[in-house]
């Protein structure tokens, strides 16, 4: 039984499945290195324009990961896919999940339908 529509951040929205939102959140996160990188080694006007635009990407990354969090799940295998995720996330310290987040997961994995 597919899900047709997730809440992020009050706006429902078409669900694009959690191996699309898993993947667009890999690419935050390098993104996010990649930026943060440059940021370290930038000396003035581009440091501050590196750090303004890392802001940004962090907060971009952020949103994800929460639509990643509260994606609903159909079935077994994309709940072990989404724990599997979350579970390398804070064991790599890839970024920084918070308990808001990790509700949502098991928000998540609570309503799936048997």
């Amino acid at each position: 039984m597919p899900i047709q529509l997730v809440c992020s951040n009050g706006v429902m929205e078409a669900a694009e499945g959690v191996a699309k939102l898993i993947a667009e959140h890999r690419q935050s996160v390098a993104e996010l290195e990649r930026i943060g990188k440059r940021a370290m080694e930038a000396e003035g006007t581009d440091a501050i324009l590196l750090g303004q635009r890392l802001d940004a990407v962090m907060a971009e990354e952020a949103a994800v990961r929460r639509r990643a969090a509260i994606a609903p799940v159909a079935t077994i295998a994309e709940m072990k896919m989404k724990a599997a995720y979350f579970q390398r996330l804070t064991a790599h310290d890839w970024c920084e999940v918070d308990v808001d987040d990790f509700r949502a997961l098991l928000g998540s994995f609570a309503k799936l339908q048997s």
